[in-house]
């Protein structure tokens, strides 16, 4: 069995060595480099990956805080030139953490570990009950006894409450109300032009009006949301940084 895998380093000399030692693997297929995070956001999505070599302190975003927020986590092996993250890595479940530069032998032991443990593929971070296909542009949710079509260019924030999920809509006063949690959401509508903010918040990036310090204005909505501490970085270098 192959396992695919993908490389994220802003250094060209790292992402080489890396690429030299995965080739002396046999079952490690190398499907993409990024020299940014965001770069790979895509093929993380669409391409099931199972396991990604990611540096941690990059000028774009903290890798740390990309894998953190991404809404479907592959296994993954940090590769660093400071130990001082170490701890962290591996409160995320880190496969194993490498400090540069580290040898074919050390590198042999963090994927033999992988090996050994069996790896499992990459999933949510909860079930999803339901799929967007690339050309899907709706969803149907269930609201007390009725499903409902809501095209997502309707949507302007989907926001968790209790057991349940308000999503506003453009134009529509009252919020639909269904019987879910925020992170089914999540990873089917990341590609669709939506972006976790908070805990409690996934927004579409079309229908943002204006973003001040750690606050997001959304359109038919009179308050800011809160952008939360850990997800700021990445939404900022997914929608903000980029664009200046």
């Amino acid at each position: 069995m192959n396992y695919k895998c993908i490389v994220i380093d802003d250094e060209a000399l790292a992402i080489d060595v890396v690429e030299d030692y995965i080739t002396k693997f046999p079952n490690l297929e190398l499907i993409g480099t990024f020299d940014s995070p965001l770069k790979a956001i895509q093929t993380i999505l669409t391409q099931s990956v199972d396991l990604v070599f990611l540096d941690i302190n990059m000028p774009d975003i903290n890798g740390i805080s990309f894998y953190e927020n991404l809404p479907l986590k592959p296994k993954v092996i940090f590769t660093t030139a400071y130990s001082d993250f170490a701890v962290k890595g591996f409160e995320i479940n880190a496969v194993d953490y490498l400090v540069k530069p580290f040898s074919f032998e050390r590198f042999f032991m963090a994927v033999n570990k992988l090996m050994a443990a069996g790896i499992n593929m990459p999933i949510p971070h909860s079930s999803s009950n339901f799929t967007l296909n690339d050309s899907q542009d709706y969803i149907f949710v269930k609201s007390e006894y009725s499903s409902i079509k809501i095209n997502l260019k309707d949507i302007v924030v989907l926001e968790s409450y209790k057991d349940y999920v308000k999503i506003h809509l453009l134009n529509e006063l009252k919020p639909i109300l269904t019987l879910s949690s925020i992170k089914h959401y999540e990873t089917s509508l990341f590609s669709k032009g939506f972006v976790r903010v908070h805990k409690r918040h996934i927004i579409s990036i079309d229908k943002i009006e204006n973003i001040s310090r750690n606050r997001v204005k959304m359109k038919t909505k009179e308050e800011f949301i809160l952008i939360g501490a850990s997800y700021k970085d990445f939404f900022y270098e997914l929608v903000v940084n980029k664009n200046l």
